[in-house]
């Protein structure tokens, strides 16, 4: 009994939630931001921020572009959008969540080239494949929509396996989705496994650094560093509460979005000593 009583309390303390550090603040943008969700990094280091500016209003939402120090350059590079969610850029193409529809723009002279009704209740997040294949989560009804090349649409598993699923990212040809928890999903097998302790949950973001890192930000948390159950890093501070977080590889920074303060924070990243 009292073995069995030491085992427990051993992996209780092994998967306990860590001490939050400091972040280390690069630069703070506020202004004009509404309600910003996304952070999405471009190839020329700028930073586009989608800014939703009222769910229940149409034509308020628009789209921000900063520069790598967060100075602003444009603040509103598009605008008339609906609620812009999430964001991802795949071959010069960005691709945007607007209200249950999928708008992709080309890049750099952000012209809208299509827009595609999606089967969803409250589309949120969006990752593209290699092969074009395009993933994008349903809030409301827990479910990833799978859009093929094509065009084809349909529902990931067919069943509602992801609960409030919000953030995702394609890594390796794996496919990430957070929400009530983080699941990993196998898209060869369609094989689904739950990652991180317990206490990691309602997740947003999800991003991956060079070596592997998972990068994640629950609702309105602080920034994680993810290697493994009981190897986890968390870096919070004043006015650090994300929504959809974006990171830059090139300019080592984390960039929070605060969807309730309407600011933009940049973390720098420190590569991890080995």
């Amino acid at each position: 009994m009292h073995v069995l009583l030491s085992i427990l309390v051993t992996a209780s303390m092994a998967i306990a939630k860590p001490v939050p550090i400091e972040a280390e603040i690069a630069w703070l943008a506020e202004g004009e931001f509404c309600e910003p969700e996304t952070v999405l990094p471009l190839p020329d280091n700028t930073l586009l921020v989608s800014n939703v500016c009222g769910f229940d209003k149409f034509g308020n939402g628009f789209l921000t572009l900063l520069g790598a120090e967060g100075e602003v350059l444009n603040w509103r590079v598009v605008d008339g959008l609906d609620a812009p969610l999430g964001m991802v850029m795949s071959d010069k193409r960005i691709y945007l969540i607007d209200n249950n529809r999928l708008k992709v723009f080309s890049w750099p002279d952000y012209k809208l080239l299509r827009t595609t009704d999606l089967q969803t209740a409250v589309a949120n997040d969006i990752a593209v494949a290699g092969n074009g294949d395009i993933y994008v989560t349903d809030t409301a009804k827990g479910q990833v929509v799978h859009l093929t090349a094509d065009g084809r649409q349909s529902f990931l598993l067919g069943e509602a396996r992801f609960k409030g699923a919000n953030g995702i990212e394609i890594n390796q040809g794996t496919l990430y989705v957070g929400g009530e928890r983080l699941w990993r999903v196998d898209l060869q097998s369609l094989s689904v496994e739950t990652i991180g302790p317990d206490w990691l949950a309602d997740i947003d973001g999800i991003e991956f650094e060079s070596d592997g890192t998972i990068q994640i930000t629950p609702v309105g948390g602080p920034l994680v560093r993810y290697w493994g159950d009981t190897d986890i890093e968390i870096i919070a501070g004043p006015g650090i509460s994300s929504a959809n977080h974006g990171y830059s590889a090139d300019l080592h920074l984390a960039l929070i979005p605060t969807g309730f303060d309407n600011t933009v924070i940049a973390i720098r990243i420190s590569e991890r000593e080995q």
